[in-house]
């Protein structure tokens, strides 16, 4: 049997398919350009492959249209959820099919005991659904923030807590499957498992057949079940062939785990798990990883959630983090470090679990060296699980340019796990891979190593292939461990199945795929490969292309948080795309490029300017969720930076900032003046046309646009307490939402709620021409925009008595720009009200429900919590959306891209609650463009606290 089906298709035919299959989608839904071909032929592996073509899948029914023509034309599709892969199991030279946003649906069953989920789910988001119920999914996976439930049930991924017991698998409760044939099977259905048995009346023969024959060979039998009591995601779950009767279950427990290969999940079903009402973690370093293995085996006994291992090399990676929590010790290359982490549901069942876990710890008390003893102070639980998440990225981040990290994953028996990570060592000394480091779950014997791997020659090709085939015999054979624990076979383990499982095993693997996809168009080359060199084709190359973005291991963690997410490009796929030009214009120096290579570079020069740099918001969110911290909006300003021309207009604006700003005012109420004449279309249509003619310099209009702001003088009487009030330029420029009920300026409102706390208002005298500088340096115009701040900070620490009275600025933006400029106290206004203002007020919580957006700029100070916190401080009833958290206004972009607003903020109205007139905030651009596709007025959270505040009697 040949199992690589890769090529066996018809290119020919190609046209055909693509001709016949066009009708189904949308055109924005079929992706042809090169650019973002390019852009999804990218996932968190090593491996690089370019699909002819991307799809986005709205429905079930375009899906069996796609499979219908794929199977006439033989050609191979591959499904993708987040692409945070990290064995190459979602990329393709063929069809590549992504999810569209629509498939997000989280339905919680039997009061958060089940939760059924679409694939296009953040597992993040799963579990905050689940969290009021005290319940969560059993997966955990590191990336769970930004991977989605089809990847994770796809790939059987589990975690730091999920073990063997909680793992997809495990937790199965029902399924949805549309197979190669275009059948779909909904396990939930009696009517549907009934009609599926009797359509399939030979696969389902065959498939008992081969349960028949596996369970009359003891010896198999018995490998299978020592193999799975480990973690184990190496080819297909075969255990499903012994651990169910009724065909349906074996079917949809064959799903687990089969990475695309044998059909596409529609919806999983979980038992979901109980969250523990009492949780402690601990930090302890051993000075002997032999010790610290046999405690693992000692605690494997009790209930313990977690235990992280990490030796010498992991612990030194990340030591300036762990010396602010325990006493350094010299490392040898003996130290190791345990993360140990338990919960219980009752007071007594905690106290008594935690004396049993201490006396284990304190009988290897010769050999601790230090620790941070059980707490559970979230700050401290929160820090001690960040060193161990940041190991993989600290390696990263001080890699060579142009390598690559690898992360592997392996496990061990757990009595084989001190040998185990003695036999890795030598393997990476011998193979000079001195960078590498161990960490994992020890509970599961499942080891993480990380190393760097550069694949721009022959001979590190063929240092890393000698490596993996020292590795694969060391773990599958010599130790009968498994070669991958939970990140999935994919292309990179593919070859190394039938060594792990032998040759037995391996052919009733490959009688399954053949079982369900005989033409072999479901993702051909994973899990089943007949070429024994696969894993070392198609590797991903990472040239140099400026240091601000060289780190970037393109994992896609970035991804969920970005606004153009779904309109244009991700920041991992703005760097993946800026990489590959620089490669081409590398290439153009050393030879003449191809016709072909002409064409893309062309392409993307042309495009990429659209794509990646005008329609990125440049908020910076990215640089939190990035493992090695890169910036990507950041990256784009300096883009911006050196296209910029207008530096002379640019430096008139700031020069008369005051005269802008009144023009702006005069203009803004001139067209609401003109809207009220000529009616929204005219309006509409008007500036249209003006944004055309003028190539996008006019920008477009709707119908949120406020009017200008009044320009008011307001007296403050003298108090004991004062405070220095900044009121950003947007605040002085835009007026209220015109919808609002409150048509107050917002200094106005302000001055209302510090005069009912006794505080007294203090404000420049030369406002007017004031800015923090963000319009220039979101523009690429720095030298402006440092000059503004400095002017900005030097009239706030004169006015402030240099500190003595702090200062508030009534937007978050520009609160997050000025933080740390001035040096003195310097708060944004919802974090001042919270700190010093509202417990010098009585307030009455509204009864109507108000929707709460988060700024990218206060989840980048604070997580938004002094946002939501005086938010439920002034209402009953606090909509939070659980899926937006940058709305792509991003300064002025929501006059020019207007585009971007609109994707960012695409689920918005559907999560507005019925009967809620009312949307709160903190920053005045963000709020035009949330009340345009909220269709509720949203205004600054500062008026909600006067509308239910007075002072104290």
């Amino acid at each position: 049997m040949k199992n690589d089906l890769t090529h066996q298709y018809d290119p020919d035919g190609f046209g055909h398919f693509v001709a016949a299959i066009t009708p189904l989608f949308s055109r924005d839904n079929m992706l042809t350009g090169y650019l973002q071909r390019y852009a999804y032929g990218t996932d968190a592996s090593f491996y690089r492959l370019v699909p002819r073509l991307v799809v986005k899948l709205d429905n079930l029914e375009q899906l069996a249209g796609l499979l219908t023509q794929a199977r006439r034309w033989r050609i191979p599709i591959t499904f993708r959820a987040a692409g945070t892969s990290l064995s190459g199991q979602a990329i393709t030279d063929s069809v590549l099919v992504l999810l569209s946003s629509g498939w997000r649906n989280i339905d919680i069953l039997d009061n958060g005991h089940k939760v059924r989920l679409q694939p296009g789910v953040i597992g993040a988001e799963a579990n905050l659904a689940l969290a009021p119920l005290g319940r969560k999914i059993g997966p955990d996976p590191a990336s769970i923030g930004s991977c989605k439930i089809g990847g994770i049930a796809a790939n059987n991924s589990s975690g730091m807590c999920c073990g063997v017991s909680q793992n997809s698998y495990h937790t199965l409760a029902d399924i949805s499957v549309v197979f190669a044939d275009g059948s779909v099977l909904d396990t939930s259905n009696s009517a549907s498992r009934k009609q599926f048995v009797s359509r399939h009346a030979k696969l389902i023969t065959s498939l008992q057949q081969m349960i028949e024959e596996l369970k009359s060979t003891p010896a198999l039998v018995e490998k299978i079940r020592r193999k799975y009591r480990l973690k184990n995601t190496t080819g297909y779950g075969v255990n499903a062939l012994l651990d169910f009767e009724d065909p349906v279950d074996v079917i949809s427990h064959l799903m687990i785990g089969s990475e695309g290969t044998l059909g596409f999940i529609a919806d999983i079903t979980y038992h979901t798990v109980a969250l523990p009402a009492f949780k402690a973690t601990g930090l302890y370093l051993f000075d002997d990883i032999h010790i610290s293995c046999q405690l693992v085996q000692l605690l494997a006994n009790e209930n313990v959630a977690a235990l992280e291992i990490m030796d010498a090399r992991a612990l030194a990676s990340v030591s300036h983090k762990l010396s602010a929590l325990v006493n350094m010790p010299s490392l040898t290359d003996r130290t190791a470090g345990l993360l140990i982490e338990f919960g219980a549901n009752s007071q007594d069942e905690f106290t008594q679990l935690q004396q049993r876990i201490e006396q284990q710890i304190a009988s290897f008390q010769l050999n601790l060296l230090s620790c941070q003893p059980f707490t559970q102070e979230a700050s401290l639980i929160e820090a001690m699980w960040q060193i161990r998440k940041g190991m993989f990225p600290a390696v990263g981040a001080v890699r060579a340019t142009g390598t690559t990290v690898i992360i592997e994953d392996v496990a061990f028996p757990l009595e084989a796990l001190a040998d185990g990570v003695a036999a890795l060592h030598k393997l990476f000394e011998q193979y000079a891979y001195d960078e590498a480091i161990i960490f994992g779950h020890a509970l599961a014997g499942n080891l993480h190593f990380v190393f760097t791997q550069s694949f721009d020659s022959a001979a590190e090709i063929e240092r890393y292939e000698h490596f993996m085939a020292a590795v694969s015999q060391l773990v599958a054979v010599e130790y009968q461990g498994s070669l991958k624990a939970e990140h999935g076979t994919g292309r990179n383990m593919a070859p190394f199945v039938v060594l792990e499982w032998g040759a037995e095993i391996y052919q009733f693997m490959q009688r399954i795929k053949q079982l369900f996809d005989p033409l072999g168009i479901l993702n051909p080359g994973v899990i089943i490969n007949g070429d024994p060199l696969a894993h070392l084709q198609h590797l991903k190359t990472l040239p140099a292309a400026d240091e601000m973005i060289d780190k970037c291991i393109e994992c896609g963690f970035c991804e969920p948080v970005c606004p153009s997410k779904n309109l244009t490009l991700t920041p991992r796929q703005r760097i993946t795309l800026w990489r590959r030009m620089q490669e081409l214009q590398q290439l153009a120096t050393l030879r003449q490029l191809t016709a072909e290579e002409q064409h893309q570079q062309a392409e993307l020069e042309q495009q990429y300017q659209y794509f990646g740099i005008d329609s990125c918001a440049a908020t910076g969110l990215c640089a939190q969720q990035c493992p090695v911290g890169i910036d990507t909006g950041e990256f784009i300003k300096t883009l911006r930076a050196s296209q910029q021309s207008g530096t002379l207009m640019a430096g008139l604006a700031a020069n008369h900032f005051s005269a802008v700003t009144t023009i702006a005012r005069f203009g803004l109420s001139t067209v609401r003046q003109a809207n009220k004449l000529l009616g929204d279309s005219a309006c509409e249509g008007t500036f249209k046309a003006l944004n055309k003619l003028t190539g996008n310099a006019i920008p477009k209009w709707y119908k949120s646009w406020p009017t200008g702001a009044q320009n008011v003088t307001l007296q403050s009487a003298g108090q004991s307490s004062k405070v220095v009030f900044i009121s950003a330029c947007a605040n002085r420029i835009f007026g209220p939402d015109p919808e609002a009920k409150d048509q107050r300026p917002i200094r106005q409102v302000v001055k209302s709620v510090l005069d009912k706390a006794g505080i007294q208002m203090l404000t420049l005298a030369d406002e007017s021409q004031m800015c923090c500088g963000m319009p220039w340096a979101s523009k690429g115009y720095q030298d402006i925009a440092q000059r503004k701040q400095q002017q900005l900070s030097d009239a706030i620490i004169q006015l402030s008595e240099n500190g003595r009275w702090p200062v508030v600025i009534d937007a978050s933006p520009c609160a997050a720009i000025l933080k740390d400029l001035a040096g003195i106290p310097l708060f944004e206004l919802s974090e001042y009200l919270v700190m010093q203002v509202i417990e010098k007020l009585e307030i009455k919580p509204s009864a109507e429900p108000v929707v709460l957006h988060k700024t990218c700029s206060s989840l980048k100070m604070d997580k938004g919590m002094y946002l939501e916190q005086l938010a439920r401080y002034c209402a009953e009833n606090v909509t939070v959306p659980t899926d937006i958290h940058c709305c792509g206004f991003a300064g002025d972009k929501g006059f020019f891209v207007p585009e971007l607003n609109a994707s960012a903020l695409a689920s918005l109205k559907s999560q507005v609650p019925v009967g809620c007139q009312k949307g709160i905030s903190n920053s005045r651009t963000c709020e035009i463009g949330l009340s345009h596709h909220a269709q509720i007025p949203y205004q600054s959270i500062v008026y909600l606290l006067d509308e239910v505040s007075r002072a104290k009697s």
